[in-house]
């Protein structure tokens, strides 16, 4: 990994990276094999904020295949966490967070955030990115 890259937690894949074995592979050549068979496609689907690019505030819609405990993480262009919103207990169906990154002292910018769902079946996690201006 170069220092420009942003940092993961071990075990957690970087946006646009696929891993190999050792090698570092060009996503763009293994698009359509992420994320794999019966991963969190099976157990959620996390939408794309809306609306996006946005100013003050936005809105990230999921819907969850199973009753399940939510983790939103948002990261800075450099990796780092700078938000966490954890909702437990949450029903199958449709669900959405609002975030106010004005309100959270955040700057304009892009942010990548990523959806942890924990159920009955395990741990199952999905990235995507949103610009505040």
């Amino acid at each position: 990994m170069f220092a420009s890259e942003p940092y993961a937690a071990p075990g957690t894949p970087l946006p646009g990276v696929v891993a190999s074995g050792c090698a570092f592979l060009p996503a763009v050549a293994h698009a359509a094999a992420w994320p794999p068979p019966s991963s969190s496609t099976s157990q959620f689907v996390l939408g794309q904020n809306h609306p996006n690019p946005y100013v003050d505030e936005t809105a990230i819609p999921f819907a969850l295949a199973h009753p399940a405990d939510v983790r939103l993480t948002l990261l800075d262009p450099l990796g780092r966490r700078v938000a966490v919103v954890i909702r437990n207990g949450l029903a199958a169906g449709e669900h959405s967070i609002a975030l106010n990154l004005r309100g959270a002292g955040l700057p304009a910018g892009d942010y990548a955030y990523q959806l942890r769902v924990t159920n009955q079946h395990g741990e199952y996690h999905q990235r995507k990115t949103m610009t505040a201006r």
